[in-house]
């Protein structure tokens, strides 16, 4: 007779087939907008585009994931989560591949927007699907999502740049984004096979977000700590070319703070131990701080140092954020429509920082004044994070 052998709960919650494919899926979102900045200097001198022409190839992808964010309740009525996340990988992998049909600036922008809608899709409809299939590990889950997210970052950061360098043009060396977009979409397909459906948005019960002064503030609050992360890929790799740095180099460093966003989004998470995310978020924020300050006044002074401290304190900031969100409401679907408003307004708000950037370069001459506004920027955060008691999460929507 054969003894049947029964993983231990550990070994089935971290070896969930749908945990691994959500880490797939996440590595797809942000090489899209990481995957510019290194090749900044050839792309602009190839297309003709401004500093803040080529600062719109970031933003309105953002925008795009707040438009998204917002229409989340509109896109859970008309698709379920699986078919959704099918047509959001199709469309950033189309996105990708399009920039090596067609690389001139506006096909470029193009790309960008259709890339930008299927990231904003999945950014809309993961939160929902991680309270509802993680509950009880959902900060680790959401850490996990997280650091994967900028994991991928990372990765578009650096294999970039070295594409160009083996000899690809560098419209090519962004196309190649199209193929883990499609590696995600053939691991989706049989594991999402009989996932159960949320309840729609708008079936649920739940707050009236547009009226809510806690949502706005939510989203503002994500808004402005993200407005740093876009401005960062933008502008890092360029800010070091400046200093003399060459392009695979401030990759490197830019692929170094992805590197750190990774660990801060793992590592804050799980060192939470209680309802109040308002200690982790404010060492977040510190150590942003510090980041901001170091490339101000030391940029050439242990760069590793400020971007490393830069993405702990970011790659921390995220996931804190969409728990902190997710706390405030019991019902899944509930807590991710309020998810997706905060993501909606924070990733409108942020996509604007890059392209403002690019204006404030074309202006200036350099990148300090930028960092010393996201500097100021994360004071103003450190002030607002005080407000979030848990106490005040059922009070704040009792309004």
């Amino acid at each position: 007779m054969l003894n049947h052998f029964i993983a231990p709960p550990f070994l089935r919650r971290w070896f969930n087939p749908l945990l691994w494919v959500l880490v797939l899926i996440g590595l797809n979102m942000r090489p899209l907008l990481t995957s510019i900045g290194p090749l900044l200097p050839t792309l602009r001198q190839a297309t003709g585009l401004s500093f803040g022409g080529a600062a719109l190839l970031t933003t309105l992808p953002v925008l795009m994931m707040g438009l998204m964010a917002l229409a989340g309740g509109a896109i859970n009525r008309l698709f379920s989560e699986r078919t959704s996340v099918v047509l959001s990988l199709l469309a950033i992998g189309l996105g990708a591949a399009w920039r090596e049909l067609a690389p001139g600036s506006a096909q470029l922008m193009l790309s960008a927007v259709l890339g930008g809608l299927g990231i904003g899709v999945i950014q809309a409809v993961m939160p929902g699907i991680i309270k509802h299939h993680f509950l009880k590990q959902m900060a680790l889950v959401a850490g996990l999502w997280s650091a994967a997210l900028m994991g991928g970052g990372g990765l578009g950061a650096a294999i970039t740049p070295w594409l160009t360098s083996i000899g690809h043009d560098w419209h090519s060396a962004l196309a190649w984004w199209a193929a883990p977009a499609l590696v995600a979409l053939i691991a989706w397909w049989p594991v999402s096979r009989g996932l159960a459906r949320l309840t729609p948005s708008g079936t649920a019960r739940g707050p009236s977000l547009w009226l809510s002064r806690r949502a706005w503030l939510l989203g503002a609050y994500f808004g402005l700590i993200n407005g740093g992360y876009t401005s960062l890929i933008a502008w890092l790799p360029p800010y070091y070319m400046q200093l003399g740095w060459q392009p695979q180099a401030s990759g490197s460093l830019l692929a170094l703070m992805t590197f750190g966003q990774v660990v801060g989004a793992l590592l804050l998470p799980a060192l939470a131990r209680s309802m109040d995310r308002r200690p982790l978020l404010l060492l977040a924020l510190v150590m942003q701080l510090a980041g901001f300050i170091g490339l101000i006044y030391q940029p050439q002074t242990l760069p590793w140092l400020w971007v490393l401290l830069s993405g702990l304190g970011l790659g921390g900031a995220f996931p804190l954020c969409l728990v902190l969100a997710l706390d405030h409401i019991p019902h899944p679907a509930a807590a991710g429509r309020l998810v997706a408003f905060m993501q909606g307004i924070g990733f409108l708000l942020a996509g604007m920082t890059p392209y403002i950037s690019g204006l404030l370069r074309d202006y200036s001459g350099g990148f300090v004044l930028d960092w010393q506004i996201h500097a100021l920027l994360v004071v103003v955060l450190i002030a607002i994070t005080w407000r979030f008691h848990p106490h005040s999460y059922r009070r704040a929507f009792a309004e």
